[in-house]
This record gives structure tokens, C-alpha cells and sequence, in this order.
């Protein structure tokens, strides 16, 4: 026969930690209770509970948690709500993996245009992934058009617009002035500020890129200017001079002026409150990725000595999210019977909100998360194949696990004498503290859903 290789997933919240209760047997008296989000470990021997799994004579366990729910009837002939979340016994020479999945926050795609504070520090080079290593500080001269084309990829535009967002910007630097000598047209430096200015404008000004991306225009003394309507006190939290609207160019010649364009991809996502839930409402992990590049009339990008483009951060994917962890703990509380309902009305009659706030998790939140994979072994199989039943199981804990389960899991087997693997499991490096920041950085406030 055919091995199947899928275990059999359980999630256990314990967002409030281990229980302190230590050598009783879990409901024998109204004290002998785990309350929602609290874990313990009980001995399969006789059923008493212990906060250390070394305090169990044997190496055997059984992983406990307490319910979610916060009555014990909902019915005059129904009961057993409040009975706790049990794992089958684990015996650590049946322990395979034993690993800890580290959250972090999403970071955005940060894409320098021109001289900036970051392309200043590190020159951007062609070699680099959406990189061009041109002019950063590109002279603009008067009478011409210049055009940058920027790109926006990723499935929030895919899900805006069936294909990836673009547009090619536009920036005229107005009539040259008359030669004193000679009534012919002069071709001389303007403030390249204006141009960036211009194109920052126009982003701002179209709706298939304004939800994408957040610009914030950098002037000859790498100072920062944000889009109008910025609140003063943001401007001066982050360090800005002011908004773009308010710049005045200061007295030419431009022959050696500089200025650049720092492209943030951003969005905001629609999300539903807690009251009106449901498990397939979408959420988005993946981050936008922001594309620059000088184009000539043509939308020729090599044409000509281009102007240079840096990319500051790749973006990072969220892990630990709290839309994920609830609907873990719905998948879970599904299998033992505890069916999360579209219905509002049975919802609320079936506690299954109680449910979904899953001891305080926040969708908004980032939590760790323990997995423990052990084999159960089935001798009687009917074939005379010896097989196992894996198991999986999901422990949510607060970020960086405050409690040090995952050292009491390790410590536990590895004074057992397991040979099980303890994997971690990289989330990727992440991006510095932006030079440039912008308002979502200076006002981490996430709203509060009820």
C-alpha cells in the first residue's frame, strides 16, 4: 500500500502561557481548570498535570490546552465545552520533528529614483535585480520631455486589474530662454526637482498606481519632501523639510544640481470586522514590487545614458499573521466538532466567536508558532503493514515565546534521548530601518477590530 504522508494537524493556543497547576487531574474541582489560551503538559500514566514535562517519570506526554469557549452548556442537555484540548500521547522516541517558526512584520519594496540618500551611500550597478546603474544625478535640460516608466507587480494589482499596473510619467522642463548673443534657444540645466516633482504628481494623480505606490521627492541637500496634504507634524516626526507643493527651486545655474525620487510601494487592504467573519474572506501576504525606469519618447529604456534606479528593499513576506493563526484554530476546533458557522446568528449561538477571538488573538497581531510531529503506530492494520498515523502539532505563542515552551519541548527531548530533528526555520533577512521613511513608519498604530 501507498504511504501517506500528510499529518493530522492540531492547533493549541497558548497566548497566556503554561499553567502554574501541578500534580492534579484537570477537572476534578472547579480550581482544576486550564483557562482559554493556557497550555500544560499531563502525564498519560495517571492524567496529572505538570508546567515542566521533566516532572513526568516516563517519556511520555499528552499536550493540553484549555478551551476556547467560555460556557460549558449552550443547551439544558448539552454540556462538556469547557473539557480541554488534548493531543494523543506523544512518546519522544516517536518525536520526528521539532521546530519553531520565528513571525516577522511585512516590509515594502523601496525603489530609488536619482541621487537619494541611499543611492548617495550605495551606487546602484545593472548587475543588481531591478537595479540600473545610470546617472543619479542626471542633468535635465530645458525645452525637453523626459519620461520615466514605472511598474507595479504583484497580486494586489493582479487582483485589481487582471495584469500588472504601469504607467510612464511624464516631466516637460518649460521654454529655454533667449541667448543674449543669440535669439536661437539655449539648451541650459533647470532644477531637476521640478521633474521629480512632476512625476510624482502624476502618481499621485492616477488611480491604477496612487493605491500602490507612495512617493516622497528628494531636493540637492537630500532633503525630503512629502505629498501635499501631509500633516505638518508627520513632515517633522519624519524628518522632512515639507510638502512638495510648498518647494521653491533656488537660484540657478542647475549645471551641478541634483534630485531624486524615492518609490514606496504601499496599499491598504479591505478587510471585514470580527461580527462579520468568514473563513474564505481573502487577505494578502504577498508585497508589491515597484519598477523604475527612463524611457525615451518611444518607451525605449536603452536608448540613451538612462537615468540610475536602486532598490533599497526587495520587500519581505509577513509570517506568524493573525488572520492565519484563527483560521488554524478554526480548521482545528472543526475536526473536534466545533464547527465555526457562516450563519451569524448560529454563530453566536454556537460560541463560535469565542472561537475566532481564540483567547485574544488579534487578526491584526504577529505570533510564533511551535510544531511538534510525532508517529503514532498502528500494528493491527489489516494488510500487515506496519504504518503510521503522523500528527502535527501547532502551538501559537506570543512573538519571541515569552514562556520558553519550545525550550521546555527541547530540553524534554533531549533528556529522553530523542533523535528527532530541531529545525529552524529561516523568514529571510530583513531590510534595514528605511532612510527615507514614510507616515505608516512614524504612526505604527494598527485600527482596533471589535
Amino acid at each position: 500500500m501507498s504511504y501517506f504522508n500528510h499529518a493530522f494537524k492540531k492547533t493549541f493556543v497558548a497566548t497566556n502561557g503554561v499553567s502554574a497547576l501541578s500534580g492534579v487531574q484537570l477537572g476534578t474541582s472547579a480550581t482544576n481548570m486550564l483557562a482559554a489560551g493556557e497550555i500544560t503538559f499531563i502525564d498519560p500514566t495517571n492524567f496529572e498535570v505538570y508546567p515542566d514535562p521533566q516532572s513526568i517519570a516516563c517519556c511520555d506526554l499528552i499536550l493540553g490546552g484549555g478551551s476556547l469557549m467560555q460556557k460549558d452548556k449552550i443547551g439544558p442537555f448539552a454540556g462538556g465545552y469547557l473539557e480541554s484540548n488534548k493531543s494523543k500521547t506523544v512518546r519522544s522516541k516517536y518525536v520526528s520533528k521539532l521546530y519553531y517558526a520565528a513571525s516577522n512584520p511585512a516590509q515594502r519594496y523601496i525603489t530609488h529614483v536619482g541621487l537619494t540618500p541611499w543611492t548617495d551611500a550605495n551606487p546602484p550597478s545593472s548587475s543588481n535585480p531591478g537595479e540600473t546603474g545610470g546617472d543619479c544625478c542626471k542633468q535635465f535640460l530645458c525645452g525637453e520631455t523626459y519620461y520615466l516608466r514605472v511598474d507595479v507587480k504583484g497580486s494586489p494589482a493582479l487582483r485589481l486589474l487582471n495584469h500588472n499596473s504601469y504607467l510612464t510619467l511624464e516631466a516637460y522642463t518649460g521654454c529655454c530662454p533667449d541667448s543674449p548673443d543669440d535669439p536661437a534657444i539655449a539648451p541650459i540645466a533647470t532644477d531637476p526637482v521640478l521633474v521629480y516633482i512632476q512625476w510624482a504628481n502624476q502618481l499621485l494623480a492616477s488611480p491604477l498606481m496612487n493605491g500602490f505606490v507612495y512617493p516622497v521627492v528628494i531636493d540637492n541637500n537630500l532633503d525630503a519632501w512629502y505629498p501635499p496634504g501631509t500633516p505638518a507634524a508627520d513632515v517633522i516626526a519624519l524628518g522632512g523639510v515639507g510638502t512638495w507643493d510648498n518647494y521653491s527651486s533656488p537660484a540657478g545655474p542647475y549645471d551641478t544640481n541634483c534630485g531624486g525620487l524615492v518609490l514606496n510601494g504601499a496599499y491598504y487592504e479591505t478587510q471585514f470586522n470580527n461580527c462579520t467573519f468568514q473563513v474564505t474572506d481573502f487577505y494578502e501576504v504577498e508585497p508589491l514590487r515597484v519598477y523604475a525606469s527612463e524611457v525615451d519618447l518611444n518607451g525605449a529604456p536603452c536608448e540613451f545614458q538612462a537615468l540610475c534606479v536602486g532598490v533599497e528593499c526587495y520587500g519581505r513576506q509577513a509570517n506568524g499573521l493573525g488572520e492565519t493563526v484563527v483560521r488554524d484554530v478554526i480548521l482545528s476546533e472543526s475536526y473536534r466538532q466545533n464547527h465555526f458557522s457562516t450563519d451569524f446568528r448560529i454563530r453566536e449561538i454556537t460560541q463560535g466567536y469565542d472561537i475566532l477571538n481564540a483567547a485574544g488573538v488579534s487578526r491584526l497581531g504577529l505570533y510564533d508558532r511551535i510544531y511538534l510531529q510525532h508517529n503514532v503506530p498502528r500494528l493491527y492494520n489489516p494488510t500487515g503493514t506496519f504504518d503510521n498515523d503522523q500528527y502535527l502539532l501547532e502551538i501559537v505563542v506570543e512573538v519571541g515565546d515569552p514562556d520558553g515552551i519550545f525550550t521546555l519541548l527541547e530540553d524534554w527531548l533531549d533528556n529522553c534521548g530523542s533523535q528527532c530533528s530541531v529545525l529552524d526555520t529561516p523568514t529571510g533577512v530583513p531590510c534595514a530601518t528605511p532612510l527615507v521613511p514614510i507616515p505608516g513608519d512614524a504612526i505604527p498604530v494598527p485600527p482596533v477590530l471589535p
